[in-house]
């Protein structure tokens, strides 16, 4: 009889050792800036493979693969209904389980899938890049001007001037 409890117990302490680490979560704050919650709308872009399938959004449901959503699939808005991040040798990340308005649920590596720009919004606004036109960029587009005969000297030179003397770089 004590062979038995001690069996149990070794096992149950087992079992609870090999618990999977997985967090389920009710909102998630993703790398693009967004806000997402359980029941929020995402729409799916333009897969990042060269055939335009998606690598980061799979197909889900009970009959989980490692099928990765077709091309035909872009523009697709999808219902958050799971958020779970995990902790795992394999996989450390946050994985939505959404609904596409079918019989089966898709998988999207949030991080993942942001990075790519598999949807949408996929940048943050603070990571977008502003491209700025130096002084003598603008100074060469006058240069054009008077070349073409838009401008005349006298414009050309107020115009430089005004542009060399201005605080920009």
């Amino acid at each position: 009889m004590k062979i038995k409890i001690s069996l149990i117990a070794l096992l149950v302490t087992l079992a609870s050792f090999s618990q999977k680490k997985v967090e389920k979560l009710k909102e998630y704050t993703a790398p693009n800036g967004v806000n997402y919650k359980i029941g929020d709308e995402i729409t799916l872009n333009r897969g990042s493979n060269d055939n335009g399938s998606f690598n980061y959004v799979m197909i889900g449901g009970w009959a989980a693969s490692t099928a990765k959503l077709p091309a035909t699939n872009s523009g697709l808005v999808v219902t958050i209904k799971k958020i779970k991040k995990y902790n795992k040798k394999r996989y450390k990340g946050v994985v939505f389980t959404v609904g596409g308005g079918n019989i089966t649920n898709y998988l999207i590596m949030i991080k993942e899938a942001i990075d790519s720009c598999e949807i949408t919004p996929c940048k943050s606004e603070n990571e977008k890049v502003v491209k700025t036109e130096s002084k003598y960029d603008k100074i060469k587009k006058i240069k054009e001007l008077l070349d073409d005969g838009v401008l005349t000297k006298e414009e050309f030179e107020a115009e430089k001037k005004k542009i060399l003397n201005s605080k920009d770089k």
